[in-house]
């Protein structure tokens, strides 16, 4: 009999080891899984949500990819915002394009500008987040932005300064003055951090 209750106790005494190590696995797990950075859905009904999706798409590709250099998240966000119209222009809906990044290979996927130029179109990506990665190739990577690249590793990492060297994004003459708008704009009135 006092066999029995000594392996009783050690197999109870064991079960409550194994439970103990499960439970801690799986709450590690779910930890763990809680912090990697997901996809947004990009469903939005304020500009705060939209920055907070482009936000998470920084994030998500800063966390999947190991060869993009970072680029300036604030005039990232402020060049989504003018270019897409805070994720409400038709090229940002339809196209999931919200750097209104060219295509002048027609026969990628793309959508014509109401001007129909017929030499390009807007790109089309199958998520948000794919134009994000592409717009931060972009700067990292196109001969017009040699600029931008040689300021951040002279350590400059003002978006007020960064801007002056996209003189090849746009051919508005006024865009960096509506890029430091919005810059302004986002850090008086958003979250971003």
């Amino acid at each position: 009999m006092k066999y029995i209750i000594k392996t009783l106790m050690t197999v109870f005494v064991v079960c409550i080891i194994i439970i103990t190590v499960l439970h801690y696995i799986k709450d590690t797990t779910a930890r763990a899984e809680a912090s990697i950075p997901k996809l947004p859905d990009f469903e939005h009904t304020n500009n705060q949500q939209f920055l907070t999706n482009v936000i998470q798409c920084v994030e998500y590709i800063d966390h999947t990819t190991t060869d993009i250099y970072p680029v300036n998240v604030e005039l990232l966000l402020a060049q989504a915002a003018l270019e897409s119209g805070w994720g409400n222009s038709r090229f940002a809906r339809v196209g999931k394009n919200l750097f209104g990044i060219r295509t002048y290979d027609l026969k990628e996927p793309h959508m014509l500008p109401s001007n129909n130029p017929k030499k390009w179109g807007v790109k089309v990506y199958l998520h948000e987040c794919d134009s994000v990665l592409n717009y931060i190739t972009i700067l990292n990577n196109g001969s017009a932005y040699k600029k931008y690249r040689q300021l951040r590793e002279d350590g400059i990492d003002d978006p007020y300064i960064l801007v002056e060297t996209l003189d090849a994004y746009a051919s508005d003459k006024n865009y960096f003055s509506k890029i430091k708008s919005i810059l302004t704009k986002i850090r008086s009135e958003y979250k971003i951090k």
